[in-house]
């Protein structure tokens, strides 16, 4: 699995092994056992691997899927939360939203007793049904 990581993350960035090997301090040959897996690194080498590419070693491993260091993680997260802070709606809303700002006073009338309608439709409960 460390294998075809490190080949992956090497050719997704244009890097070539005479380069990479040269990084981590190793021979182009001990590069190539790496990726075919004949050869395990060790664990300085694969962290150095890590921070080359911005990966987890637990990424390297093949026991996660999440490329990202926990540090990038949070941070994406963090920002996630922050736009959603920001922005509490979703790409549904903010279309009708949009929509509704352009229409004139006549077609905001029309739309505001429409989505009344429909809420005492579905989400009002009728006079008639008891509650249990």
């Amino acid at each position: 699995m460390i294998g075809n990581r490190i080949r992956e993350l090497r050719e997704k960035n244009d890097i070539n092994q005479q380069d990479l090997a040269r990084y981590l301090k190793v021979a182009k040959s001990t590069l190539s056992q790496y990726e075919t897996g004949s050869r395990i690194p060790n664990d300085d080498i694969k962290k150095a691997i890590a921070e080359k590419f911005n990966v987890s070693v637990d990424y390297l491993l093949g026991l996660t899927d999440i490329p990202e260091t926990i540090d990038t993680y949070i941070a994406k997260q963090k920002q996630t939360n922050k736009q959603s802070a920001e922005n509490p709606y979703n790409a549904d809303e903010q279309e009708l939203i949009q929509l509704y700002r352009e229409l004139p006073p006549e077609g905001k009338i029309t739309i505001k007793s429409l989505a009344k309608t429909q809420h005492d439709l579905y989400v009002k409960p009728k006079s008639d049904e008891k509650a249990i």
